[in-house]
């Protein structure tokens, strides 16, 4: 029997071999998704990468390695899927004509936006799914799909780099010697 995913020998596939290939490929794009991708979302992938299976049939079918190529699907539609969540500060220049309460708000926003622009882009998404948001540090993780621990330094390096920046904002040069000791 020859190994699932090989050369199917230099011949072309009619339509329904294609068909029998891609459903042989199940289990192996379902394996691959759950390595790119959070347990929620292995079955949305699966179906989207069949889907484009299907619709790109012909490119499977001439493809030396169609395993390969399947497997390729899944990691550009995990990516998508990851990439389509990223975290973003909301754009709040629009309620600019507000009332008071909201007023303050907007401001606190403004102001959450700027200190975070003080950060790398990845101190920033920590500092805002963690602090802001009040996610844990083990849900950020899973949601952006790296490891706690790079999740932990990042936001420990952000908000330090926020102290700092602070101290240095609150203190004048005239009362610095105060400010140094806290």
């Amino acid at each position: 029997m020859e190994r699932l995913g090989g050369s199917h020998g230099g011949r072309r596939l009619v339509a329904g071999e294609a068909d029998g290939l891609i459903c042989s490929l199940v289990p192996e794009i379902r394996r691959q998704a759950r390595r790119y991708a959070l347990q929620s979302d292995v079955e949305d992938i699966v179906q989207m990468v069949c889907e484009k299976l299907l619709v790109r049939r012909s490119r499977l079918e001439e493809h030396p390695n169609p395993l390969a190529y399947a497997l390729r699907t899944v990691v550009t539609t995990a990516y998508d899927i990851r990439s389509s969540r990223e975290v973003s500060v909301p754009d709040l220049t629009d309620l600019a004509g507000a009332a008071r309460s909201d007023t303050v708000l907007l401001e606190s926003w403004w102001e959450t936006a700027r200190l975070l622009a003080l950060l790398s882009s990845g101190q920033a998404r920590m500092v805002f799914l963690v602090d802001l948001q009040g996610w844990t540090i083990d849900q950020a993780a899973a949601f952006l799909g790296i490891h706690r621990g790079t999740v932990s330094q990042l936001r420990a390096r952000g908000l330090r780099r926020l102290q700092q920046k602070i101290r240095e904002k609150s203190c004048s040069p005239v009362i610095r010697e105060g400010c140094e000791s806290s």
